[in-house]
């Protein structure tokens, strides 16, 4: 065999031995090229697994990000209907009120109407009292003074000056009869 450089030949075991090197050298730099390579590989796996992951959780975060919205969505939608109730409620409260209050005016002119009528019928009532009591010391002043001047005349038959106590009744008489001076009696 001849080598390539100085053109010798060289024993076949050589050659194999130097072919043998140079598949070893080729063999370790494959090695190591394909360590390299499981290196590089590895880590790349790894970066893929970690980006897995962190797929995962951010998978896992939306995930409760949706559920947490999906929460919150129905706690407003929740909240809007219980504000709607309360406006509902408020307006139905207002209403109530407000016929409350119409209630309340109609009542209380009803109330003055007949407070006004009972002072009326009140006022009426006692002047018709004090109309029949007036009347009734009349009725007995006049009988009491027919009465005097019955046992006067029978006493005294045919003298007759003025008694004083005879003109005082006499007095009183006519102070109980209906005249201006009477503000509570109505002349006919």
């Amino acid at each position: 065999m001849e080598n390539g450089e100085s053109g010798r030949l060289i024993a076949p075991q050589e050659a194999c031995n130097q072919i043998a090197e140079v598949v070893q050298e080729a063999i370790r730099k494959m090695e190591m090229v394909a360590d390299e390579k499981m290196r590089m590989y590895k880590k790349s796996r790894m970066a893929v697994e970690a980006c897995d992951r962190e797929l995962q959780d951010k998978a896992r975060e939306v995930q409760e990000l949706k559920l947490e919205r999906q929460k919150k969505k129905s706690q407003i939608e929740e909240l809007e209907k219980i504000v709607r109730l309360k406006h509902a409620e408020a307006d139905m409260f207002q209403l109530k009120a407000n016929e409350a209050k119409r209630e309340a005016d109609r009542l209380q002119r009803i109330a003055l109407a007949k407070s006004d009528k009972s002072e009326e019928e009140y006022a009426n009532s006692y002047l018709k009292q004090r109309l029949s009591e007036a009347e009734a010391e009349k009725q007995y002043l006049f009988e009491k003074m027919k009465l005097q001047e019955s046992s006067r005349a029978s006493q005294n038959s045919g003298g007759g000056g003025s008694d004083p106590s005879q003109l005082l009744l006499y007095s009183k008489m006519h102070d109980l009869m209906p005249n201006e001076r009477h503000p509570f009696r109505k002349n006919p």
